[in-house]
């Protein structure tokens, strides 16, 4: 009798471990923006967090992505990534956020979350949709500082990829950096229009370098990467977004960084735990380790970088506010005198 319940409790655990064994991972799949997932930025650094997620686990996820090239495709792709079996999507990009909030309506077992976009109304909140926003202006207006501190020229450059949204933003918080450092310097500003078109960041980067700045910054995405051939070619300042872009160039300054790839991993990991938070807005800037800046001590000064982290610290405490738009932007600037 002994032998026999012996037997039988083997069976059973060779039977558990075969279907602990076989269990199936879960799918995470993101849909880009049409800059593509290789636009150097922020499609490859939401990317580098699904990448990390799945190393973090490996044998329990999968991950994918699937490639937008315009604005028609979010939806069928939106749409494609849960049929193909998605537990989580994300929806990387603001300008999908309409598709984003159908597909989760439609779907409502499902899990979602979108990059740089919430909802204006509560009411509009779903309960499957985790909503991720950062403080990019925070994080412009320190590289604004170092830009407004190291120009020679009193002349500086920003290139924008679409404009409105979010992208005015890095503008203002930018803009608001530089005339914080050096009130006589000049902020050039033009719009690409697009988040991948590399000729036309680099003929807009050329114009206003031809026209004296001679620091140039970009809230681009691929576009940008026309914006540092132009810098690199006329040997002036870069500063990169969203990720550490000085592979683009040697005469990058520094980069805004933009943690998308945080985010995404850490909100992935809570989902696969059992933990996912719907219907929750992330607002992360420089006191969440949301945003921040690249240093190199060869580019950046000591004293240069002091004056930028005590107006961090003054950030993250709350003494200091960065406007947002361009309407928060003149009070802001006379604040300053």
């Amino acid at each position: 009798m002994r032998k026999k319940l012996l037997l039988t409790s083997l069976i059973l655990v060779l039977v558990v471990s075969s279907l602990v064994g076989c269990s199936k991972p879960q799918t995470v799949t993101m849909v880009t923006d049409s800059g593509g997932v290789d636009d150097k930025s922020f499609n490859q650094s939401a990317w580098e967090g699904l990448e990390a997620f799945r190393d973090a686990n490996k044998g329990k996820v999968e991950v994918n992505y699937i490639e937008s090239s315009s604005e028609e495709d979010y939806q069928p792709n939106l749409t494609a990534a849960v049929d193909k079996g998605a537990g989580l999507t994300w929806a990387v990009g603001y300008m999908m956020a309409q598709q984003l909030q159908d597909t989760a309506k439609s779907n409502s077992k499902v899990s979602f979350g979108i990059i740089d976009w919430a909802p204006a109304e509560e009411d509009e909140v779903l309960d499957n949709v985790a909503y991720v926003t950062f403080k990019e202006h925070e994080g412009s207006f320190l590289v604004g500082l170092i830009a407004g501190l190291t120009t020679e020229t009193n002349n500086v450059g920003f290139v924008g990829g679409m404009s409105g949204g979010v992208i005015e933003k890095f503008e203002v918080g930018f803009h608001a950096g530089v005339k914080a450092a050096n009130p006589d310097a000049r902020v050039q500003i033009q719009y690409a229009e697009s988040w991948g078109d590399i000729p036309k960041g680099k003929q807009i980067a050329t114009t206003m370098i031809r026209d004296g700045a001679d620091v140039v910054y970009h809230a681009a995405g691929g576009t940008g990467i026309g914006v540092a051939e132009a810098c690199d070619e006329a040997q002036v300042h870069f500063i990169g977004v969203d990720v550490d872009q000085s592979d683009l160039t040697p005469y990058t300054l520094t980069s805004m960084l933009k943690r998308i790839d945080n985010a995404i991993q850490t909100i992935s990991t809570e989902w696969l735990n059992g933990d996912f938070q719907g219907a929750k807005v992330y607002s992360l800037g420089l006191a969440e380790d949301g945003v921040g800046y690249g240093y190199d001590p060869d580019k950046i000064s000591d004293e240069v970088k002091a004056i930028v982290d005590d107006y961090a610290a003054k950030i993250k405490s709350g003494e200091l506010v960065i406007p947002t738009s361009n309407d928060e932007l003149p009070a802001f600037l006379e604040g300053l005198k």
